[in-house]
């Protein structure tokens, strides 16, 4: 999902020059690998490690996988999504190992390519919530996975709307002990259904908001929030 920010030092499209670490990875966040060759395509992977001037440890996304479909030598890119930042960065295979699992250690590069695409890291979550597209009387039951102040995604059991539509996202909490309902607008910015499972991803924007709901979201957004229910 795609929620830019207002920064007049960095437009939201601002591609920056970054030092790897200033990413934040933690082991386990998804990447794409590509081979730099004709016909060479995306290989699903993850992060597992870095030590800075040395290298980084990317392995295979699938936790059984025994191959990082990487040779020594070759030139790749590698793409990645933090949680905040889009980056990307050329690098060399220096090494592939297949015990104790399966990785590939490339070259640490001096700086990665990355743009911010959101004003803050998501809170991962698993709350029930109901959406409903605007113009619709149609109210469906998802569940909340994760949660800013600038925006949500949720799981949903059948295609929720196209990129573009308009909805509102219900939520029912407390804080403090009081009793917390959010009805938010938004957007949805990315619809899906990912390899191998049954229900939809959908991603949205929020839109129009209050200050009484920038509030809630701030609470609901801290390091230990509080489910709703």
């Amino acid at each position: 999902m795609t929620d830019t920010h207002d920064n007049a030092a960095h437009p939201a499209d601002a591609v920056l020059r970054l030092p790897l670490k200033a990413l934040g990875l933690r082991s386990g966040m998804a990447l794409q690998t590509r081979r730099l060759a004709e016909g060479a395509t995306k290989i699903e992977a993850q992060f597992f490690g870095a030590i800075e001037g040395k290298g980084v440890m990317v392995g295979p996304a699938g936790s059984d996988a025994t191959q990082t479909e990487m040779t020594q030598g070759d030139v790749c890119v590698v793409r990645g999504f933090t949680g905040q930042h889009e980056f990307s960065f050329i690098s060399k295979v220096l090494q592939t190992f297949e015990k104790p699992f399966a990785y590939a250690l490339l070259a640490y590069p001096a700086l990665v390519d990355a743009k911010q695409v959101r004003q803050s890291m998501r809170t991962k979550v698993s709350w029930p919530a109901r959406v409903q597209l605007e113009g619709s009387d149609d109210k469906r039951d998802v569940i909340l996975v994760d949660l800013s102040p600038q925006g949500a995604m949720v799981r949903c059991a059948t295609p929720l709307g196209a990129v573009g539509a308009a909805l509102s996202l219900g939520l029912e909490g407390r804080i403090d002990g009081a009793p917390l309902s959010l009805e938010i607008s938004a957007t949805v910015c990315h619809h899906s259904r990912p390899p191998g499972l049954e229900s939809y991803i959908a991603g949205m924007a929020f839109k129009n908001l209050s200050r009484e709901d920038k509030l809630a979201l701030h609470y609901l957004t801290q390091p230990s929030p509080t489910a709703p229910g």
